[in-house]
């Protein structure tokens, strides 16, 4: 499946309108019609404000995967971890690798 039908099914699956998916996307009408009839594919930077918009993964986003968002995507647990900063997430690892060394 390629972007433009994918698009399509992503906004009929919550019923919006082209011009509503527009306005939440802060595009112009036009630019949802023109993604849906051709083959036309936005710039990464709006790709990835629709991908994060419908919580699918880009892969999928363009017609690359079937699978809306990897397994990991959904983990809670990975969600925190990307979320912390790099000072933390090095703290982190420091701290598996000290119980790791403990535990075998």
């Amino acid at each position: 499946m390629n972007f433009s039908l994918r698009i399509k099914e992503l906004r009929e699956e919550r019923g919006l309108s082209q011009a509503k998916l527009a306005r939440e996307l802060n595009v112009g009408t036009g630019s949802v019609g023109m993604w849906e009839s051709t083959q036309e594919i936005p710039p990464v930077r709006k790709l990835l404000v629709i991908a994060d918009y419908f919580g699918v993964s880009l892969d999928y986003l363009v017609g690359k995967s079937d699978v809306k968002v990897p397994a990991a995507e959904k983990d809670p647990f990975l969600a925190e971890y990307r979320a912390l900063s790099p000072a933390r997430k090095a703290l982190l690892h420091g701290l598996i690798a000290s119980w790791k060394e403990e535990n075998g």
